[in-house]
């Protein structure tokens, strides 16, 4: 539920969206598709986030924004730590993501 609605403000506001419900989905999707930015949740079914952000640094570069409901200080260095660029904490602020996927996607403009 609260990926589709993240995914309907999204597309709303012109992008493009892609959601998997777990991990081992989102790590198979990040394979064989390109995408400007990942919205990965560090608590998911089959595979956390910390694992699938680790998977994904070996083979792609892709912007990582962790989102967490609750992450001891530890954890969100060490996700910060692993490549994920950002760690947001729900509820998520969307004028913070928005400026999020701005940011990204003016740092991919040739």
């Amino acid at each position: 539920m609260i990926c589709e609605e993240f995914r309907e403000t999204l597309e709303h506001e012109g992008h493009k969206v892609d959601c998997a419900l777990n991990g081992k989905e989102g790590l198979r999707k990040i394979q064989s598709n390109q995408y400007n930015l990942v919205f990965l949740d560090s608590s998911m079914p089959f595979m956390d986030g910390k694992k699938v952000l680790e998977r994904i640094r070996h083979f792609s570069r892709v912007p990582v924004a962790m989102i967490t409901g609750f992450l001891p200080e530890s954890k969100e260095k060490e996700a910060l730590r692993l490549g994920a660029m950002v760690c947001l904490r729900k509820p998520l602020d969307l004028d913070r993501v928005k400026s999020l996927i701005h940011t990204v996607s003016r740092r991919a403009r040739p």
